[in-house]
């Protein structure tokens, strides 16, 4: 059985939080500690104290998360201030995280794009989550322009502010180097257009509830070479290429051989015992001498594909085709 990931909606989400509050023995805030603690852990591992840190924070779970990390990066000694973004409502576990900072560390309120990030800083985005439901504007916009500008490392908490994780993302979002994302990929992480936002992308696990993965419908999934090699069966000790079939691919053209020699590839790695490839006489040259493991048969015409003989009987492509 092939052991893939499923790739959750931002309401599944939610609901993956809240299922693991309510069945593991734990509070949101301390979930939300238990997330810093996996975020800081990553940190540490790749940036000494040398780097001045900054974390930009919204008034949200997000931003609870960036006060969380700024208290323990404080902790171990990185210099660390605080720009805090507000909105219109803060959440509990935000106030809370920002009580225990109680002075400890610099915490500036921010409302617009004037402020200062020094050169060769590391910036932490904890502006937005993946509740996100619209398109940042406002001072929102004109603070992420703005840190997509510096020369600084950027590194996102989940997700990169302002890009939604299951529908189309427009307008400014943040353009991270790195983002440390909690417990799975989301779906968004997989899209093109989302790689120039992302940078490299991080799993840290956070111990979520595996029994709301295992419940939970969903229609995304990621399959990873790990979960692959699982189904992978070793080869038999006394097996031989006759043990592991004969594959037949017709396939290639004049000019266009490429194509045909990739396949013919492919079907080897995949694992076929013994391969034929059915090639217009022109590119038999071409086959031998890029896939020498396999047999070739060359077509009755020069060019393109054009039928094939079985014995004494010559057969048309199309009565190929309909078979």
């Amino acid at each position: 059985m092939i052991v893939v990931i499923k790739l959750f909606t931002s309401d599944q989400i939610k609901a993956w939080d809240a299922t693991t509050i309510r069945d593991g023995g734990i509070t949101s805030f301390g979930l939300m500690q238990r997330a810093c603690r996996a975020f800081v852990t990553w940190f540490t591992e790749r940036y000494d104290a040398s780097h001045k840190v900054c974390v930009v924070c919204g008034t949200g779970n997000n931003g609870g998360d960036g006060l969380g990390i700024a208290l323990l990066l404080h902790e171990w000694n990185y210099p660390v201030q605080v720009f805090i973004v507000r909105g219109t409502n803060t959440t509990p576990d935000f106030d809370t995280s920002l009580t225990l900072l109680d002075g400890k560390i610099t915490v500036k309120e921010i409302t617009s794009s004037e402020f200062d990030v020094p050169t060769g800083s590391i910036v932490i985005d904890a502006l937005f989550g993946t509740g996100l439901s619209r398109e940042l504007d406002g001072k929102y916009a004109q603070i992420i322009k703005k840190l997509n500008k510096l020369d600084v490392i950027r590194v996102a908490v989940d997700v990169p502010s302002g890009l939604r994780v299951d529908v189309p993302t427009s307008g400014e979002i943040f353009r991270a180097d790195h983002t440390v994302t909690f417990q799975a990929p989301k779906l968004a992480f997989l899209l093109t257009q989302s790689s120039v936002f992302t940078g490299q992308w991080h799993v840290v696990d956070i111990g979520l509830s595996k029994a709301f993965v295992k419940e939970a419908k969903s229609s995304y999934f990621l399959v990873t070479q790990k979960s692959v090699k699982r189904i992978v069966k070793p080869r038999a000790p006394f097996s031989h290429k006759g043990s592991y079939g004969h594959a037949l691919l017709i396939a290639g053209s004049t000019g266009k051989m490429g194509a045909a020699v990739l396949a013919a590839r492919a079907a080897l790695r995949a694992g076929v015992g013994l391969l034929t490839v059915h090639i217009p006489a022109a590119g038999n040259v071409i086959m031998q001498s890029s896939v020498s493991e396999a047999m070739t048969e060359q077509d009755v015409s020069q060019n393109f594909f054009h039928g094939m003989r079985s014995g004494k009987f010559f057969i048309p492509l199309r009565v190929l085709a309909r078979v």
